[in-house]
This record gives structure tokens, C-alpha cells and sequence, in this order.
């Protein structure tokens, strides 16, 4: 199998974990390598036995007999054409929102943690926020907005949400939160952020002091003053524990968000923002970007 030659790297536990035996879950990464190998081989060691996996960008999967669930990392792994019935667990698919046949059932890791965890961060790194502007595009956010909202209710910070209709009016849009918001926020939209927009985002957050907050160590190191996201480890983890949940029978839901945030920080952007990191910040950081 292509995919075992290919992952033939990985320490004994992830080898054994391409045997071709039969079982109830099965692994298709969209390619093993990079982010989707780190989530992969977290979700292989918090399921706790061997998983068939397959490469789909070297082979078409073919899966064991008695496959109930599986489990995909990326977005073109997620839109293969799966059989009906089956149970799919999907990962790293901004963007991506599918269906399933009953008796199966569609669940989507989700690229954030919780959005109150979210704003609760925001909220230590930035303890005077009160007025937050999300930007968004990708209309799989729409769905999101009255959250956003309300949990902004919940912790007093009034939170706007505009779309970006076009990539044109994002000036626009920044321009406009100058004396009305206190921050701004970019959830890991596929059509906004491109190297392009980070780049309008910084200039602008820098040039005047309007904090940009990010959702991957990404968006901090191309000059976001901190982003809270997730790793691919605890997202790889969160499969794990969906998977393990659905084959027993339990109801798990169709949007799973991963428990542990990770925090990533930036120390030229808070300075030009005005921003001095606390203690307890520095200390719950993953990444500080110098």
C-alpha cells in the first residue's frame, strides 16, 4: 500500500496502525504529510488501537470490511464520495459541511475552540476589550453570528460581525471600525485569509494601534498581536474521542469543538498596539513570536 510506504517514518504505534485488518473505524488523510500527519498521529494514539489509514493523494481507499466510522483530515478527504450509511468524522475542512445517509452521521471537528473560550481569551490578553469586529466571507460563518453575539453578551463585550462581500471593500471595513471597535478578530476563513489580507491587516492594525486578532499561529506570525486556536494535535484528539463515541452508540453532535485552546503571541504587534502581555499569558502561550 502506497500509504504505508509513505508513512513508513512513523514510530511502530502509527505502523501498525496501516495493517489492513478489519475493524470499525478507518483513517483517509488528504495527503500524509505536514499538519494532517500531526493531527493523524494524535488521533491514532488517543484512539488507543490500530487504524486502517489510507493516502488519497496516492491511492484510492479501500476500506476493510466493517468499517462503520470514518475519519478524515482535510477538506478534499471530507468531499470524497463515501459509502451510504457510514459515519464520518471530518477534520481540517474549513469550509467543508456535509451530509450522511442515516443510520450514519456526519460529525465536523471544528477549526476553534468554543467561541466563549475564545472571547474569554481575548479578554485576558486585552482586558479593556469591550467593542470586538469580527470580518468574515466564507458564507459558512452566517450561521454563526447571533453566537458571536451572544456569547459576546454573556462576558459585556458588544461584538459586530460584518461580512466581507468583496475583497475590495476590506479598506473599507477597516476603516470603519477606527473609534467604534477596540479589536479586530478573523476566524480561519479560507476565502479572507490569504497572504494578501494578512499583510492589508497588519499595516493597518500596526499604523494605528487597533489590535488584530488571529485563530492559527499563522495569522500571529505574519503580524496578528495573538490568535487562539487550536493545534492539530487536539484536533486530531477530538476525532479520536468522536470516533470512539459514535462506534459505541453514543449521540455526539454534529459540530465538535476541541477542548484545549492554543495560544500564540506576538511581541513587535502588541507593541505597536499598545498591548503589554501578562504573566499569566506568557505562561499559557504555545508559540511567542519575538
Amino acid at each position: 500500500m502506497n500509504s504505508r510506504r509513505s508513512l513508513a517514518f512513523l514510530p511502530v504505534l502509527l505502523a501498525c496502525a496501516g495493517a489492513a485488518a478489519a475493524g470499525d473505524t478507518a483513517a483517509v488523510l488528504t495527503s500524509a504529510g505536514g499538519a494532517y500527519l500531526e493531527a493523524f498521529s494524535s488521533f491514532q494514539a488517543a484512539y488507543g488501537k490500530s487504524v486502517p489509514y489510507f493516502d488519497l493523494s496516492k491511492e484510492k481507499p479501500a476500506l476493510p470490511p466493517g468499517t462503520a466510522t470514518i475519519v478524515t483530515f482535510g477538506g478534499k478527504a471530507a468531499s470524497y464520495p463515501w459509502p451510504r450509511g457510514s459515519n464520518i468524522v471530518y477534520a481540517m475542512a474549513p469550509g467543508v459541511f456535509i451530509k450522511t445517509q442515516p443510520p450514519g452521521k456526519a460529525v465536523k471537528i471544528r477549526l476553534l475552540p468554543d467561541f466563549g473560550v475564545i472571547l474569554g481569551r481575548l479578554r485576558q490578553i486585552q482586558p479593556g476589550l469591550k467593542r470586538l469586529r469580527i470580518l468574515w466571507m466564507s458564507p459558512y460563518y452566517a450561521r454563526y453570528e447571533e453566537t458571536f453575539r451572544s456569547e459576546g453578551e454573556k462576558l459585556g463585550i458588544q461584538v459586530t460581525a460584518p461580512r466581507v462581500l468583496s475583497l475590495d471593500e476590506l479598506p473599507a471595513l477597516l476603516r470603519q471600525a477606527l473609534g467604534e471597535s477596540d479589536a479586530l478578530w478573523i476566524p480561519p476563513d479560507p476565502l479572507l485569509v490569504t497572504t494578501e489580507n494578512l499583510m492589508i491587516l497588519k499595516e493597518f492594525s500596526w499604523a494605528n494601534g487597533l489590535p488584530f486578532y488571529g485563530s492559527t499561529k499563522g495569522m500571529t506570525r505574519e503580524g496578528a498581536a495573538a490568535s487562539v486556536g487550536v493545534s492539530f494535535k487536539e484536533m486530531g484528539a477530538a476525532a479520536a474521542r468522536a470516533a470512539a463515541r459514535l462506534n459505541s452508540g453514543e449521540d455526539v453532535p454534529e459540530l465538535v469543538f476541541p477542548e484545549i485552546p492554543e495560544i500564540s503571541l506576538n511581541a513587535p504587534a502588541a507593541k505597536r498596539c499598545g498591548l503589554e502581555f501578562s504573566r499569566a499569558v506568557l505562561e499559557e502561550a504555545v508559540y511567542l513570536f519575538p
